[in-house]
């Protein structure tokens, strides 16, 4: 990819500036103008409506440091009410790390909980308090083998504050190179697994404890793309179970490809759906995928040439429509070299986050009401390097970005009207960063 990457057709753009202090006046009236922009490009229900979103907009630099405080003072804001919450960091360092997140925005100091390696990646049991953790690596790596983990944690402790060690309940061999990604569906009966090396996606059956069964179904991708360097063969990425727990989406790099598997519960296997796949354009490199909270939408992002793709999803069928495609940058800014990661939806479904590395950002989709297209509204510098992984937690106030390459993780302030991210001054230091989960009371989803 470079700068001389033709725009998209179908995608509206709105080019990043270099944003100052000095300039931060303006920088909220021109994102005024860009939401408004966006809302009316998929029409708001009413003027109305797309008058008051403009006007707060308007005016979030002028009452910013009002809000920041109360905040700091904790009288009046739902946040300083609210509990700290737990989470977990996992990554390229020695293991799984634990810290909280307080109602300031600020963090407590990671503390090592589990001792593995290459714990790139890792999901939570919605019913159960256990944690599944690949190992990335190769099936015959002498060190940690490919493998899945599962590890018990005490809830009550965490939510006393104290940062519990991990307890290990078993680990099974995965059967492909690289593990990259682990998701799980809604009632926690079976482990899905993403193998970047060998293209495959494989199932594990979930014990009754939490632990986990030995592999029970391996699928093996087929395709390449258009870059010989990324795209010479199947690169599976990442793996997630529709909300009605009878689809398994798997996004491919290497393919260009979302490959729609059916989840048969009794054979205890993924088989091809009716409609087997859902092409991306040459070179797209799709890496990570999100569902909207109505269940409609996917948000698939594009590794290679920087893109997110919204699509409709119907799960009738299993099948996904594409609807927009737009870059995750300006069309100026792009750059050779750099890469997106990370994509997820806010609870309330009106924002789209994409993490670019490269360029070192967050950006901001607004969500169209009527179909569910997103479209570019601003970026947001992670203050670090290389954003691999970021999260948002469950009330929808705060995002942790993780800068895998300054060995970061610093907390944002999300604006609940425009979805705007704030720096909250705070951060702490964890070795090469990949992945954060928070942890959800039981009924909540994964």
């Amino acid at each position: 990819m470079t700068k001389s990457l033709s725009p998209l057709k179908s995608s509206t753009e709105f080019p990043l500036k270099s944003i100052t202090k000095s300039s931060r006046k303006s920088r909220f009236g021109i994102a005024s103008l860009r939401f408004g922009i966006a809302s009316l490009r998929y029409g708001m229900e009413s003027l109305r409506s797309l008058v008051i979103v403009s006007f707060a907009m308007l005016f979030v630099g002028a009452i910013d440091s009002f809000r920041s405080v109360a905040l700091g003072q904790g009288a009046a804001s739902a946040e300083s009410r609210s509990a700290a919450q737990t989470f977990w960091i996992g990554g390229y360092g020695p293991g799984i790390y634990a810290s909280r997140l307080n109602a300031d925005g600020s963090m407590a100091e990671p503390k090592l909980v589990a001792k593995q390696t290459r714990a790139s990646f890792f999901v939570l049991h919605p019913k159960l308090d256990v944690l599944y953790a690949v190992a990335e690596s190769a099936i015959n790596d002498t060190e940690r083998a490919a493998s899945l983990a599962a590890y018990a944690f005490d809830r009550a402790a965490y939510e006393k504050g104290d940062l519990a060690d991990l307890k290990l309940i078993n680990v099974e061999r995965v059967q492909g190179n690289g593990p990259c990604h682990v998701t799980l569906d809604s009632q926690g009966r079976f482990a899905v697994v993403a193998n970047y090396g060998s293209g495959s996606v494989s199932l594990f059956p979930i014990r009754a404890d939490g632990g986990l069964y030995q592999e029970s179904s391996t699928l093996q991708h087929q395709g390449s793309g258009p870059n010989q360097a990324r795209q010479e063969k199947p690169h599976a990425h990442c793996s997630m179970v529709d909300p009605t727990d009878r689809w398994v989406l798997v996004s491919d790099l290497g393919a260009d490809k979302v490959f729609v598997y059916q989840l048969d519960p009794q054979a205890k296997r993924l088989v091809p759906g009716p409609n087997p796949s859902f092409d991306l354009a040459p070179g797209s490199g799709p890496r990570h995928l999100s569902f909207h909270p109505n269940g409609k939408n996917v948000y698939v992002i594009n590794e290679l040439n920087m893109t997110l793709t919204s699509a409709a999803w119907d799960p009738q069928v299993g099948k996904l429509t594409e609807l927009h495609t737009v870059r995750t940058v300006g069309e100026s800014s792009l750059q050779g070299g750099w890469s997106t990661a990370e994509v997820l939806v806010h609870p309330s479904g009106r924002f789209v986050y994409g993490s670019n590395r490269g360029h070192n950002t967050i950006a901001l989709f607004a969500v169209g009401p009527k179909d569910g297209a997103a479209v570019r509204v601003e970026n947001f510098s992670t203050l670090g390097k290389t954003p691999r992984n970021f999260r948002i937690d469950s009330t929808g106030a705060y995002l942790l970005a993780e800068n895998q390459d300054s060995d970061t993780i610093h907390s944002f302030r999300i604006d609940s009207a425009t979805g705007f991210l704030k720096p909250t001054g705070h951060s702490i230091s964890a070795q090469k960063p990949a992945c954060i989960k928070f942890m959800l009371p039981l009924s909540a989803k994964p």
